[in-house]
């Protein structure tokens, strides 16, 4: 596992003598809590990485799904593992070296979306007693490769859909600084990431909590110039990824934002635009290990 000798690393650093046969093994928690948007309780999930057990005190990664993984967050929970940094530590079982918190945005009315009428079970990935889940089939679109020029009217405000992850923003915040206290978080090293529906909830978390965050990695999600101002105050680290065939979410939409970081002198925004890809950018983001080392990279 490509991230085994970190982990190593990482306990021997702490003065603990481990090796991999004696690290505690990866485990997929569900943590229960009260909803006051739906009214309901629901459970969102916590991945505990291997070698948890020999450390003090870990990263914490939050996660944030796209449109197709919404649920109830109890016999729908599962479908959160389908893509992104759980399906990469479950599925692909990949040593990932943080706790990963990965919530569940409720239906609202999105249950007649195609995509989400028809999905069933048998498309959740498992974590196999030998050999790792098949990756989806390889999609790069058939849309032609082309720049896009900036395009100042956005498709969306700079909070997302009203149906996004900005309306449960404080449950999943108190998700994080529940995660801190009871799993061993390290709050200088908390990190968010999210794809699609959950790049626009980045953005917004981002924006209203600068300060909870080490670095930010929105995927196929794009943000608003308006918060320009407190992210580059806050120097926030961000990278930012985009697909070039993208029809769903178009490059031009990037622009306006990041332009506006740049000319108030953000140090420190990357942004990567995967020419030959469509939405589904995030496939090859979240399997190459370079985001996962940009984030170690930052420390509040």
């Amino acid at each position: 596992m490509k991230f085994l000798p970190v982990l190593l690393l990482l306990a021997a650093t702490l003065g603990v003598t481990a090796t991999a046969a004696d690290m505690s093994a990866p485990e997929l928690k569900r943590v229960t809590y009260h909803s006051n948007v739906t009214g309901l309780d629901r459970d969102y999930f916590v991945y505990l990485p291997r070698g948890y057990a020999q450390q003090k005190e870990w990263p914490v990664l939050l996660f944030l799904h796209g449109n197709g993984e919404r649920g109830n967050a109890k016999d729908e929970l599962d479908y959160v593992l389908i893509h992104g940094p759980l399906f990469e530590a479950w599925a692909q079982k990949k040593d990932l070296p943080f706790v990963i918190i990965s919530p569940q945005l409720p239906m609202f009315d999105q249950a007649e979306v195609p995509y989400i009428k028809n999905r069933k079970p048998s498309d959740i990935p498992r974590r196999l007693a030998e050999g790792i889940h098949p990756y989806p089939p390889h999609y790069d679109g058939k849309e032609p490769m082309q720049g896009q020029l900036s395009d100042e009217k956005l498709g969306f405000p700079p909070e997302g859909d009203a149906r996004g992850w900005n309306v449960i923003a404080d449950e999943v915040m108190g998700m994080v600084d529940h995660v801190l206290v009871t799993y061993k978080g390290d709050p200088k090293r908390v990190y968010l990431t999210g794809l699609s529906y959950g790049g626009f909830g980045t953005w917004y978390l981002a924006w209203k909590h600068p300060e909870k965050f080490a670095a930010i990695a929105p995927v196929v999600g794009y943000g608003g110039p308006v918060m320009a101002p407190t992210l580059a105050a806050a120097k926030l680290p961000i990278w930012v990824f985009a697909g070039g065939r993208d029809p769903v979410v178009p490059v031009k939409y990037f622009y306006p934002l990041l332009n506006k970081l740049e000319e108030l002198g953000h140090p420190d925004v990357r942004f990567t635009i995967e020419s030959d890809m469509a939405h589904p950018t995030w496939v090859r983001v979240y399997a190459s290990q370079d985001l996962y080392t940009w984030l170690l990279s930052h420390s509040k």
